[in-house]
């Protein structure tokens, strides 16, 4: 899963948020049996609104 997924998911959240059925803090959770890509990776260090759900964390927690 890579940065596309990711861009797809905020613009989504953007039509959300004009319509007053979301806002910029929600969070945007992206789940993936294979990993993520360095780059999204990177990405959801650095926003807490992107929360990164491997098959480790969504057996285990975190």
């Amino acid at each position: 899963m890579g940065v596309g997924h990711l861009e797809r998911l905020r613009h989504i959240r953007t039509l959300l948020t004009r319509s007053g059925a979301a806002t910029e803090e929600t969070r945007l959770y992206c789940f993936s049996g294979t990993g993520f890509t360095d780059e999204l990776r990177h990405l959801a260090k650095d926003d807490h609104t992107i929360q990164l759900i491997d098959l480790l964390r969504l057996y285990r927690g975190e």
